[in-house]
């Protein structure tokens, strides 16, 4: 993200980061993430995005609350919304361990 935005590690810190104890997120402005780009219908720092959001939506939270399932389904077009909470855990238990396989040397 620093590179993308060709911005020192602290200006990107106090910029575009809201950090709470040990967990970084990126600061909301108008109820979406700092770099949503309503033209874009998208991330603006798409290439320089952190870990967490090239996850999206698939985060692994997902996983252990069901509620943080229910918020991501109805905010996200893409995810079948058809699919039952405990399909859809199977499925991303799947891709999680597959993704971990190939991150592997």
């Amino acid at each position: 993200m620093v590179a993308a935005l060709d911005m020192s590690l602290e200006e990107v810190k106090e910029t575009y980061w809201r950090i709470t104890d040990n967990v970084v997120q990126m600061k909301v402005v108008d109820g979406h993430c700092i770099f949503y780009d309503s033209e874009l219908m998208g991330c603006s720092v798409h290439e320089g995005r952190p870990e967490r959001c090239r996850e999206w939506p698939l985060h692994p939270s997902m996983l252990f609350d069901k509620n943080n399932y229910t918020t991501i389904v109805e905010s996200c077009p893409g995810l079948n919304r058809e699919l039952s909470y405990e399909e859809f855990c199977i499925q991303l238990k799947a891709i999680l361990e597959n993704k971990k396989q190939d991150d592997q040397p």
